[in-house]
């Protein structure tokens, strides 16, 4: 099973869709999760029918900013879970087996992100299987992940970090556009 999470930074211009049908023909994705699509569902819905997904999950943008789209096929059993403007909260069934994957786009507002870190970290506390966790965090865990700026004080990482640790989760690689996951479990994403 593959994932594919991509911050489109807005999906209606053909540019933008173009490089998405790219990406897809490229990795074959089972799950494609979109942040900030920027878009309503119809525009979405258009999209879903030119790559050939049989679900699609949105979360309406808010104005002109935000939107999550989580697109998928029926093999994957998706079960909604939850829903915000910061992610969606999923159980499938894949290869038999139950796994619960939360696809996230993290508050860019310093201020706000401790109330995306709480609600993953109450995800944790009711995983009995495999989860993993995708997307744009919009967070680092430490200096090495970013290049150039300024520089942050290191205790500004810890939230972030303490979150991971709380929910059990274990960085693992991933292809080459992707910068970030997370997993908890046994969890085979070639």
């Amino acid at each position: 099973m593959r994932a594919l999470s991509w911050n489109c930074r807005g999906i209606g211009n053909d540019l933008t869709v173009r490089r998405l049908t790219e990406m897809y023909q490229k990795y074959r994705s089972g799950l494609v999760f979109l942040s900030e699509t920027k878009n309503k569902r119809m525009v979405l819905q258009n999209i879903q029918a030119d790559l050939g997904f049989d679900c699609l999950f949105t979360v309406e943008p808010l104005g002109l900013s935000g939107g999550l789209a989580l697109f998928s096929m029926d093999d994957f059993q998706i079960n909604v879970l939850f829903s915000n403007n910061r992610m969606i909260d999923v159980e499938a069934i894949i290869d038999g087996i139950k796994v619960y994957m939360t696809f996230v786009y993290g508050d860019p507002v310093l201020e706000h992100k401790d109330q995306v870190w709480e609600r993953l970290t109450r995800f944790s506390t009711t995983r009995t299987g495999p989860w993993f966790m995708i997307g744009d965090f919009n967070e680092i865990t430490d200096h090495n992940e970013k290049e150039g700026g300024r520089r942050r004080l290191d205790n500004s990482f810890l939230p972030f970090k303490q979150m991971l640790s709380d929910c059990g989760m274990m960085e693992f690689p991933l292809l080459e556009i992707c910068f970030h996951g997370w997993e908890k479990g046994l969890v085979d994403l070639r």
